[in-house]
């Protein structure tokens, strides 16, 4: 009973799943990279200086999280020789839009704990006071601090690192949480971070960074010269010895310290079928990242053209990672048919490694026992950030490929008429149940989230969007008692027994509010996690619909 109360402890905070990510990362190392900063001075001395801390910056595809998590296995192997030291970290990630700085907390504190010799008193205590009535609620922010600053200060050493501030979803208010952390100013702490060169963080850095070290091409060209030796020797073992030295030769001559160049060139030469293949292909090479990219759309066939445009759109502004089975069921939805938005079994792809086919190096898959979840094939991801920057890009825009641009508006918008169009199938009365995800994957993306993508309402096709809401939310038809279903199963009670009116004014849906109340919805209707709609309006900001409601008769005092 003791160990089940520990374990329910330790599973509490819900921390983000930290170790997928660094499994990954350390998988695509090559063996003897990264030695340069391991072996180098900066790094020992950041390690034995009191109250430390190292930024690591470099640029864009120049490899930053690979050597993370070679720093990390180094920290790691350190750790696990000695009971008074402990290390933790986290990699950010742009296709995980939700991380917060409260889960990074959670997570370092979950990490650490593992890492002591009992549980400790400070993650006992922060349970025991989030804890009433059977009911657990989330811990307030200073309270994790609190509890980490103790867990930190039962150590002799602690290593701390964060991997790609850049690409953190809250940066400013991630920073602002790790000036706090530096400034508790514990000899024990050794702080470590990556990201790009960017102004925030450097403003946000400064006065903190005893060591700030910069990832110049030189080591880095040393250590892509061996990946390439390694891939030349593994994927290309039909060409020559002096093939192999012309590959590494040109490919080295241009790369400037950027690995994900580096990457998409050897991608595409490993599809050559000849010699004379190859060679025209290097005399070809683009010299840029973006111009590679350009390559890879161009190679599309026209008939996927709009398979690969949804599901770009969806890697780079989806708010979660998509399963691999969830994005097969993307591709399977055009909201945009002529016979009207529809999911089609038949669009399923036979295999789902099809993704790769279709978007090539501009996508990427991790397999279940990369990713450690139950009840899933695998990931899929853009391959980099540099990917959703050119998708987005003023370089893409104005060039022959503007078919593949978008702006965060339009994705926002599409994303919400495929979620729609997904949830629009289930028009039976009791058409979904707890089975329903494994025949349909997308089925609680769509249910979770459309709501946050139609909130960009802003953009040019709302018409289009709001004739797909206003099916959805058509009081008591079958298609709004399946949607509620399938939502409230990851809400809390508060939530059940919302109505569509309650519905669009807490998400500042202006039009469709406008709709249910022309077609004469109560509008002080109770229920829902804030009472009225009026109440879920106003305490969200939406001072159009707030003017809406009392137009119509809202109760003040409801």
């Amino acid at each position: 009973e003791h160990h089940q109360e520990i374990q329910k402890i330790y599973k509490w905070p819900a921390a983000p799943d930290h170790w997928s990510k660094h499994k990954n990362a350390r998988n695509l190392r090559q063996a003897m990279t990264g030695s340069w900063f391991i072996e180098g001075k900066h790094f020992q001395e950041w390690q034995e200086a009191p109250h430390s801390f190292l930024w690591l910056h470099g640029i864009p595809g120049a490899g930053k999280t690979i050597l993370c998590s070679t720093i990390i296995e180094e920290l790691s192997r350190h750790s696990r020789s000695d009971p008074f030291l402990a290390m933790a970290f986290f990699y950010f990630d742009f296709n995980n839009k939700d991380t917060l700085p409260d889960d990074v907390l959670r997570s370092l504190i979950v990490q650490l704990s593992a890492q002591c010799v009992s549980t400790p008193h400070a993650l006992e205590s922060l349970f025991s006071m989030n804890e009433q009535g059977g009911v657990r609620r989330d811990p307030r922010q200073e309270d994790l601090m609190s509890t980490l600053k103790t867990i930190v200060m039962s150590f002799q050493v602690v290593y701390i690192v964060f991997d790609a501030l850049d690409e953190c979803p809250e940066r400013s208010r991630f920073l602002k949480l790790l000036r706090e952390v530096h400034d508790w100013k514990l000899d024990a702490l050794h702080l470590l971070a990556t990201s790009r060169k960017e102004g925030d963080i450097s403003k946000a850095l400064s006065g903190l960074v005893s060591h700030d070290i910069s990832m110049n091409k030189s080591p880095v060209d040393r250590d892509i010269q061996v990946y390439v030796s390694r891939r030349l020797d593994i994927e290309f073992s039909m060409c020559s010895t002096e093939e192999k030295e012309m590959v590494q030769s040109t490919l080295m001559k241009d790369a400037h310290g950027m690995f994900r160049l580096v990457k998409c060139q050897l991608d595409a030469l490993a599809n050559c079928q000849s010699s004379a293949a190859l060679e025209a292909a290097l005399m070809h090479l683009p010299k840029t990242l973006y111009e590679t990219y350009d390559r890879i759309l161009e190679a599309i066939n026209e008939v996927n053209r709009p398979d690969a445009l949804r599901l770009l759109i969806w890697l780079a502004f989806s708010i979660r990672t998509l399963s691999i089975e969830e994005a097969v069921d993307v591709i399977a939805t055009d909201p945009d048919a002529k016979k009207g938005p529809l999911f089609d079994h038949r669009r399923r792809l036979w295999d789902p490694q099809g993704m790769l086919y279709i978007c090539s190096s501009l996508v990427t898959i991790t397999s279940q026992e990369e990713t450690n979840k139950e009840g899933s094939i695998g990931e899929i991801r853009l391959a980099h950030f540099s990917v959703r920057e050119y998708l987005i890009s003023e370089h893409l825009h104005t060039s022959t490929l503007s078919y593949y641009h978008f702006d965060e508006k339009i994705a926002h918008v599409s994303i919400a008429k495929t979620c729609l169009a997904y949830l629009l199938q289930f028009d039976q009365h009791n058409g979904v149940n707890s089975n329903t995800a494994r025949s349909y994957p997308l089925s609680h993306y769509a249910a979770d989230n459309w709501l946050d993508h139609a909130g960009w309402d802003q953009a040019s096709d709302w018409d289009d969007l709001h004739g797909l809401i206003m099916r959805l939310l058509e009081p008591m038809s079958a298609v709004y008692i399946n949607w509620m279903w399938l939502y409230c199963q990851s809400k809390p009670r508060e939530y059940h027994g919302m109505n569509p009116l309650y519905i669009t004014a807490e998400k500042g849906l202006e039009q469709a509010c406008q709709w249910l109340l022309e077609k004469g919805l109560d509008v002080n209707a109770p229920g829902g996690y804030y009472g009225t709609p009026l109440q879920a309006a106003a305490l969200q900001g939406h001072d159009v619909i707030v003017q809406l409601l009392l137009e119509k008769g809202a109760d003040v005092n409801a």
